[in-house]
């Protein structure tokens, strides 16, 4: 080859190799571009959320699969503008954010548009103008529906605000407290303090609460926080902003606020409540008149007494004090003398006392000397200082009283060593002192107690009345003041003594009490109760519920519920229509009382608590008791009508049992001034002479019928009489007509 084909050979070559570097170079683009493609569909078609494309007028050009989802097909909205699918309320606002992508600025923004079946649905949007050679042709719209979202913000914010307008109008005072500061409260809670907002943020808890509660409040924050428990309430005393002293009981709970532990609590004001607690309290252990402590308050105070004692090994006095003649003075003078000089006495009495010793009305005309660290001889002394200090006549409405004491004086331990026994010792020694002419004082003895004798020679007839059946029971109906209906009876115990006759309970039952004759007596009125009740009910009569008197003995068996519930399935008698009457003193012992009273109302019996308001003052426990009735005393209703104290008392027991949902029953009724009082007071049932005397079974039973038959005859007669005198012989009445 010549060095002219060389020549010619070399420019083909060059250009052959040009040829092949640029078909290579077309090839690596197109398929740079196929891919960047394929990258671009499948972000398009393959996107989740909804992307639109516009022309630089609004009008769609395309859209991805995700349109779907709005219910639309890329054919009904291809070559549309979007303002129809747009709410008219978002349009301009819309339309003004559409504007800035066309002007190359990208935007995000929310807004509401219709689906295919013009539903409103909320959506977020982001326009991106399209850059075609460095100028925009269009614009790009990605849309993600949020629909489910805005509902559920709104439902947030909703529950938000009612919780925000729930606890800053709550009536109770809400606190969140972080890191030894309070860092909310609510109006309520300002209200309660007497601080401003700004005020109590600002305020550390050691500056307002009580010092003896600051470390109890702390105790418990600790044990929120630290996880030992997931709640507490617990109360504590804090001064207001004018420095006065309330009460505030706070629930609490853990929460995160703010990202870190925190309490949450409400607070309430139960200053009024702790107040009232406390003057309940004090009506439970003083007696109303004198304002002495009564004989619940003596009891535990002597039990307190009596251990100490007993681990120092020192003696204690107690005098038992009765007021001579005090009876005659009361029924001839009137209850308001007897009361003023009762007043009196219990003055001269406290007056007699030191710090260490307590004084206490016991009931009536006694009371009680509690003397610590005292030997015989100190209470000799005792007891003449109170003779003395009674020894001056009392001025009373114009009347010189004279009254004098007898005293009876036991000695811990060498005269009992527990409450009853030492309290039993020392009444024996007051009546030998009474015995012995009165104004004086005895110290208790063997030789005194063996003076008892009589007492036990009742006890074996009592025994033998038992044996020979010589107890009866009388009925004392009740009425209904509102419908003049009998509604029940109460059994009443009696001795029918061959010899002597009807024999008053008040001369035997004190020593079937102390004898322990009352149970076997008791359980003996129970069953003849039921029995007779069963039989009226055979007979035809109205059924009603009979009430019987349980003893404290009886009481305190363990038995007790066993025997009642074997008497009911005996006599085949229904429980409602038995009622058991207990006395206060039986509440002494609170969770025996509670405890077997929750077992007797389980067998369906009533349970009512008799002379309601005399000895042992059970209200501070009565909201815990199965309480169906209260008993108001005779001693209040006999004067309710004239005397203004017995009046305040008998409307206060009253007004306590509603609130407290309790029936109650007045006894001792004997006027027509008595019922009218009581129908004003809303008192509708009531026992009493008014009405009838304790009458025999058959007399009662007549007299039931009589009253069932006149009381239809007068509704045939349309013409009720206010008094209608059913059976005279047995003074058996209709009260004021309803």
């Amino acid at each position: 080859m010549t060095s002219l084909d060389y020549i010619v050979l070399i420019p083909i070559a060059v250009f052959f190799l040009i040829i092949t570097s640029f078909k290579r170079k077309i090839s690596g683009q197109s398929e740079a571009l196929q891919l960047n493609e394929q990258y671009y569909k499948s972000l398009f078609e393959q996107n989740p959320d909804i992307i639109i494309t516009f022309d630089l007028e609004g009008k769609i050009l395309n859209a991805n699969k995700a349109v779907d989802a709005l219910g639309y097909s890329l054919d009904d909205i291809r070559h549309k503008p979007f303002t129809p699918f747009i709410v008219p309320e978002e349009l301009e606002e819309t339309s003004l954010n559409f504007n800035k992508a066309v002007n190359g600025e990208p935007v995000t923004y929310e807004c509401e548009i219709f689906d295919h079946k013009g539903r409103k649905r909320d959506i977020a949007a982001t326009n991106i103008p399209i850059y075609i050679n460095g100028k925009i042709t269009g614009v790009y719209a990605i849309i993600k529906e949020i629909t489910v979202q805005k509902k559920a913000q709104k439902k947030l914010i909703e529950a938000e605000a009612k919780y925000r307008s729930l606890v800053e109008n709550s009536l109770v005072g809400v606190y969140i407290y972080q890191n030894g500061k309070i860092m909310y409260v609510n109006p309520r809670l300002c209200e309660i303090t007497g601080y401003r907002h700004d005020e109590i943020l600002s305020l550390n808890l050691e500056d307002v609460i009580a010092p003896k509660d600051y470390p109890s409040v702390l105790e418990n924050i600790n044990k929120l926080i630290t996880n030992v428990e997931a709640t507490t309430t617990y109360q504590f005393r804090m001064f207001r902003k004018d420095r006065v002293s309330i009460t505030l009981e706070t629930y609490g709970s853990k929460i995160d606020y703010n990202g870190k532990d925190a309490i949450i609590g409400t607070v309430i004001d139960i200053t009024k409540r702790k107040n009232n607690e406390k003057m309940i309290k004090y009506m439970a252990y003083h007696d109303q008149l004198t304002d002495l402590p009564n004989r619940h308050y003596f009891k535990e105070k002597l039990e307190k007494v009596l251990n100490t004692s007993k681990q120092q090994n020192e003696n204690f006095a107690i005098l038992f004090l009765d007021l001579d003649r005090f009876k005659a003075i009361n029924d001839f003078m009137g209850h308001e003398v007897g009361d003023l000089l009762l007043t009196e006495v219990a003055e001269r009495l406290k007056n007699c006392m030191d710090e260490k010793g307590m004084v206490s009305r016991f009931g009536g005309d006694e009371f009680c000397f509690l003397l610590p660290e005292t030997n015989e001889k100190r209470a000799v002394l005792m007891a003449k200082r109170v003779i003395t200090a009674l020894s001056s006549p009392f001025h009373i409405n114009h009347h010189d009283i004279l009254i004098t004491p007898s005293i009876g004086i036991s000695i811990f331990p060498e005269h009992g060593e527990d409450f009853n026994s030492i309290i039993k010792n020392a009444d024996i020694a007051m009546y030998y002192a009474k015995d012995r002419g009165k104004n004086n004082f005895a110290i208790f003895t063997k030789e005194i107690k063996n003076q008892s004798q009589n007492e036990l020679e009742l006890e074996m007839k009592l025994r033998n009345a038992l044996e020979r059946n010589e107890f009866i029971l009388q009925f004392q109906p009740q009425f209904n003041l509102e419908t003049n209906q009998i509604i029940g009876a109460e059994a009443l115990i009696r001795w029918q003594h061959p010899e002597k006759g009807l024999i008053s309970p008040n001369e035997f039952i004190p020593v079937a009490e102390e004898s322990g004759l009352i149970i076997p007596m008791g359980e003996w009125a129970l069953r003849t109760a039921c029995q007779q009740n069963k039989a009226w009910q055979l007979a035809g009569l109205p059924p009603i519920t009979i009430a019987v008197n349980i003893s404290a003995k009886q009481f305190f068996q363990s038995n007790l519920v066993e025997t009642v519930e074997k008497i009911l399935f005996e006599t085949d008698l229904e429980p409602n229509f038995l009622e058991l009457e207990i006395t206060e003193s039986m509440t002494m012992d609170v969770e025996h009382s509670i405890s077997t009273l929750l077992a007797l109302k389980d067998l369906g019996v009533k349970i009512s608590i008799d002379d309601f308001g005399t000895g042992y003052s059970s209200l501070n426990y009565l909201k815990r008791f199965p309480i169906d009735k209260l008993k108001i005393d005779q001693s209040f209703i006999r004067e309710s009508t004239t005397d203004a104290n017995d009046q305040t008392i008998v409307k206060a027991i009253i007004l306590m049992a509603h609130f407290l949902k309790i029936k109650v029953i007045a006894e001792g009724v004997e006027t027509e001034d008595h019922v009218s009082f009581l129908l004003s007071q809303h008192c509708k049932e009531a026992q009493g002479y008014y009405f009838s005397k304790p009458v025999s079974a058959g007399d009662f039973e007549t007299g039931v019928q009589s009253l069932t038959d006149s009381v239809q005859g007068n509704r045939e007669c349309q013409s009720v009489p206010k008094r209608h005198e059913i059976s005279p012989e047995r003074e058996l009445r209709v009260p004021v007509s309803a």
